[in-house]
């Protein structure tokens, strides 16, 4: 679409990323017509070859006495976030000015770390104070000790604006024997991508690609032991040291919901707007072969944050510009009433610098409605009290296809309305 004329963008009526030539700023691309299947929306029943969520197993035995427990209130937080506008200045940073509503830089070491990548983002409002919460997963130099969980205070008026402070995520499973560091008992790092993260509650809802969620408690952080000796160890070793590779505190798997039936790999997930539904969604590159079908589904969640096995539904967004008309690239996902909106990367098309996309999806329609959206974005969160659409950028400098030295990383939120 790069090569059409202003004259043809004017007739449409809308203003097309394919301007971008020309110097139109637009906000929205057009849809193709595509002819809907009956599969493209539904609701799964139980049974042998539908998605089923097996009954929560609950994992925290390993933590039920001897550790004393801390809620994000009570952590201290090291780290300084970067505010004002320098968010818009990473490279692929095409969010049209009238949609931006803010936007945090992280410090330069977390910026540029090619060792631990950015995915996940959520967040909630605790004692007054609004926090945001990132997950992270380590690769190269720091694929042994797992994932992680960054805890940043993004409120102005407080005392701690901008301060933030990584967590390690660990599990009850301890590995037999490893080889980068000294492993001890009760626990081990927990070694998934983490690629979206749900708060419900006090309770994370993180997705595991090939497993379906994990669940922990906010209100058992546990504080660990620090300094350089601990930088190689984790777990409890048998005088009763607490180590996590030099982290301060960790955040123990308190359970886990399996669910069956082709839903995986789970790349994001997140909760819908009337807090009713986790909703996830299925990741393959943009290149995939059409015959790849990916899918969002959304599984109902209790008032006390159980998942249900019942009611589960599924939808099989459109996207006109990839093969076979599917959302291929799917890294966020976000659900209100019939419409979903959906972080997707990989496109053919390049606009303003990147091939990522905010698709609008409304359950039937023949196709999404696609914006501008910074390259590299992964998942999505919507905090309702501000009308507040937050994502995050991915890769650091080097580290993407396109980016070469420059800094790619950021947190930023759009005004959600605009995009409705």
């Amino acid at each position: 679409m790069r090569n059409r004329s202003l004259a043809v963008c004017l007739l449409s009526g809308i203003l097309l990323a394919g301007c971008a030539d020309l110097g139109v700023k637009p906000t929205t691309e057009s849809t193709i017509p595509y002819t809907l299947s009956t599969s493209d929306i539904g609701t799964l029943a139980t049974g042998a070859t539908a998605i089923t969520v097996d009954p929560y197993v609950n994992t925290s035995s390993y933590i039920s006495s001897g550790f004393l427990f801390l809620n994000p209130t009570q952590v201290n937080k090291n780290r300084e976030a970067v505010g004002g506008s320098s968010y818009t200045e990473v490279y692929g940073f095409n969010v049209p000015e009238e949609n931006r509503a803010r936007g945090i830089r992280w410090n330069d070491d977390d910026e540029t770390t090619k060792i631990w990548i950015p995915q996940g983002i959520t967040g909630f409002k605790k004692n007054g104070i609004r926090y945001l919460l990132v997950t992270w997963y380590g690769t190269d130099g720091a694929e042994y000790k797992g994932s992680r969980i960054t805890l940043m205070d993004i409120s102005p008026s407080s005392s701690t604006y901008l301060m933030y402070r990584h967590i390690l995520l660990v599990q009850h499973t301890v590995p037999a024997s490893v080889s980068d560091y000294t492993q001890y008992g009760t626990y081990a790092p927990l070694n998934i991508h983490a690629g979206g993260v749900a708060y419900v509650n006090d309770k994370l809802y993180v997705a595991s690609t090939n497993l379906g969620i994990r669940v922990f408690d906010l209100n058992k952080i546990i504080e660990v032991a620090t300094g350089d000796e601990t930088t190689n160890r984790c777990g409890k070793a048998s005088d009763g040291t607490l180590y996590a590779f030099n982290y301060r505190y960790i955040l123990p798997q308190v359970g886990y919901y399996d669910i069956n039936g082709g839903a995986d790999p789970f790349s994001t997930i997140q909760i819908n707007a009337e807090g009713t539904e986790l909703w996830t969604a299925q990741y393959s590159a943009g290149s995939a072969a059409a015959s790849i079908v990916p899918k969002i589904y959304g599984f109902p969640i209790n008032a006390s944050g159980t998942v249900l096995n019942s009611g589960i539904k599924y939808v099989v967004p459109k996207n006109s510009l990839f093969d076979g008309n599917h959302a291929h690239g799917m890294q966020g996902i976000f659900r209100k009433g019939s419409k979903t909106w959906l972080s997707c990367t990989g496109s053919p098309s390049e606009s303003y610098g990147s091939k990522a996309r905010l698709a609008r999806y409304s359950d039937g329609d023949d196709n999404t409605v696609r914006y501008r959206w910074p390259y590299g974005a992964e998942a999505l969160y919507y905090e309702a009290e501000l009308d507040y659409l937050w994502s995050l950028t991915e890769h650091a400098p080097n580290s993407g296809a396109d980016n070469g030295s420059q800094v790619n990383r950021c947190i930023f939120a759009v005004i959600f309305s605009n995009y409705e």
